[in-house]
């Protein structure tokens, strides 16, 4: 990281000469997109996630451009670059950004700032750079940040909630009572299994201890025997595969699809990312698998598909022209699959207006006087970042639509679409079979079911989580220190241990809590108003007792007879009459 900031400060150090006393105004606008357009160690794998993102910027470039000409020439030229799906290169792509930013004089903002990397350790490398730079930052989807920085704006909420939503209603649907959760590696799926396991409120819960993907294929063979051991061992209904990036899933699924056994558990395997292809997966009766895709709804998906890059789209498929060749007409070489758009698709279109409808509203505030020339100015090329920043947080536009006209803004609620596929045994494919709308609205296609074979079948048995959530709750004859500070914590009301031990448990406790609480708050209460109204009582009385002892006073002074003078008080007098006299006389 020190060597790339060096070399970041060097490159920046020699642009520096090229923008001095630079007259001309540019007319167009820089957006840059840092997209996983490929991957592999030496980025050379095609991705179709991130030409069908490429697409959408390009969609949604091409509408908010027409609206553009009434300020003149003025366009927003996309700046492509290259993540290739690895956290290292997302800063190099950065870095190389900025430098073309500094040699070209685009500021901010007229330098709109970076859309994506949506995935969360390539976006934390690389919002290392742009948060010291003061570079806008506009990601599909809400992510959890320990720090709530200003420069980074998002356009739909935190999806992870009703992933989970959504993952439940399809385990409640199969019937299954526990599972053997398996997880890729990353933050976005472990918190999903962790608010997955919250949701299900005891009802739906794995066995044991995830079991982690590793992020090299050595670890894979040593994964899937932790499956099958976890299989043998306990009494599951399934296998719950929770992946993110599809790369993690093709070595499981290679080993998956050479293996013999055939006493295998059902797995319901959720993909965030868009990616794997349906002849990825093993092709076997005897191992029942869904597949939850999370993609976009059907309904812009022909608008978006006519904006994919030839070139890359050919590179794409030429990854897979051995395979095909191998396919011999096998229905599975229709790729369904393949036709899913990625969930990032509509975010991305969305933050393509909302960057433009804050340039249009920055040229209207800065330009508003320029009356020779419409569109740019040089009081817009002089905004602070942290300005332009604070414009673009309060953005909101209307669009329309497949479903009308909508507002769109930021931090706004995305319809959240799921498409569910299932091997056929007849045709010997994988078919769609329903899909799944904002985590709850279950929707099969016509005449197409969860089969019985896929269900939990194990009536003999009891709920494995209710039972396991008794053992938690049921005190031990010997207890810990931890244990007994655990029990006390939870009885926390002193007059819970009068109650009846019978009505002791888990419904009865909270009802009685409650009445406890209620109860202790109007003796309080009650005590309060005493204690109040006896002290007002006493402020008063001691009041009045002190106006009555006054009046008493003045009465008594009022009625006492007035002193006589006394005699030498006349004595003085006469004297002083006699003197009086015998001066006269002489």
């Amino acid at each position: 990281m020190i060597i790339w900031w060096f070399i970041f400060l060097l490159k920046g150090v020699f642009a520096l000469p090229i923008c001095t006393n630079q007259p001309s105004i540019k007319d167009y606008a820089v957006l840059s997109a840092l997209l996983p357009l490929h991957s592999g160690d030496d980025c050379s794998e095609t991705q179709i996630r991130g030409i069908q993102q490429l697409a959408a910027l390009e969609y949604g470039l091409n509408k908010v451009n027409a609206d553009l000409s009434e300020y003149g020439d003025l366009k927003i030229s996309l700046q492509i670059l290259d993540t290739c799906n690895n956290p290292n290169r997302a800063v190099k792509a950065t870095m190389k950004g900025l430098v073309s930013a500094d040699q070209t004089c685009i500021k901010s903002p007229l330098f709109l700032g970076y859309i994506g990397p949506d995935d969360l350790e390539s976006f934390i490398n690389v919002h290392k750079i742009t948060f010291l730079l003061n570079k806008t930052h506009v990601l599909p989807y809400k992510i959890d940040l320990k720090e709530k920085p200003a420069n980074v704006f998002f356009i739909g909420t935190d999806q992870t909630g009703i992933r989970a939503k959504a993952i439940l209603t399809m385990l409640s649907n199969l019937g299954w009572e526990n599972y053997v959760s398996v997880v890729e590696d990353s933050i976005q799926t472990t918190n999903l299994l962790d608010l997955l396991v919250d949701l299900s409120d005891g009802k739906i819960c794995p066995v044991g201890k995830p079991i982690m993907l590793p992020k090299s294929e050595n670890g894979y063979t040593t994964v899937y025997k932790e499956i099958i051991e976890s299989q043998v061992h306990s009494s599951v209904d399934g296998i719950l595969i929770l992946v993110e990036k599809p790369e993690a899933l093709k070595p499981l699924l290679k080993i998956l699809s050479n293996s013999a056994n055939s006493q295998k558990s059902p797995f319901v395997i959720y993909i965030i990312s868009v990616g794997l292809k349906l002849w990825d997966f093993p092709r076997s009766d005897n191992l029942k698998i869904i597949v939850m895709q999370e993609a976009t709804e059907f309904t812009v998906k022909n608008d978006i598909k006519q904006y994919f890059n030839d070139s890359l789209l050919i590179s794409y498929h030429e990854q897979t022209r051995t395979y095909k060749r191998s396919c011999n007409h096998n229905p599975m070489c229709l790729d369904s699959l393949e036709d899913e758009l990625d969930s990032t698709v509509i975010p991305i279109t969305y933050a393509v207006h909302l960057f433009a409808n804050a340039l249009k509203m920055s040229i209207d505030q800065k330009c508003k006087y320029n009356l020779d020339s419409p569109g740019i100015c040089r009081n817009l090329q002089s905004m602070p970042p942290m300005e332009w920043a604070s414009l673009l947080r309060t953005q909101s536009t209307i669009m329309n639509g497949p479903e009308g006209p909508k507002r769109v803004r930021f931090q706004m609620e995305i319809p959240h679409h799921v498409s569910v596929y299932m091997w056929n045994t007849v045709t010997r494919q994988f078919d769609m079979i329903a899909t799944l709308t904002n985590g709850d609205r279950l929707s099969f296609v016509k005449n197409v079911f969860l089969p019985a074979s896929i269900r939990s079948n194990r009536s003999d048995r009891s709920a494995f989580c209710q039972s396991h959530k008794i053992k938690q709750t049921k005190p031990p004859t010997t207890t810990s220190v931890e244990d007994a500070t655990d029990s006390k914590e939870d009885d926390w009301s002193p007059i819970w241990q009068f109650l009846p031990s019978v009505e002791k448990n888990q419904h009865t406790k909270s009802t009685y809590q409650g009445i406890v609480v209620m109860l202790c708050i109007g003796f309080g209460f009650l005590i309060f108003m005493i204690v109040t109204m006896r002290i007002l009582y006493n402020i008063f009385k001691f009041k009045q007792g002190n106006d009555e002892s006054s009046n008493r006073r003045r009465n008594k002074s009022a009625k006492a007879p007035k002193p006589r003078r006394t005699s030498s008080v006349t004595s003085r007098r006469l004297s002083r009459v006699s003197s009086i006299i015998s001066t006269r006389s002489r």
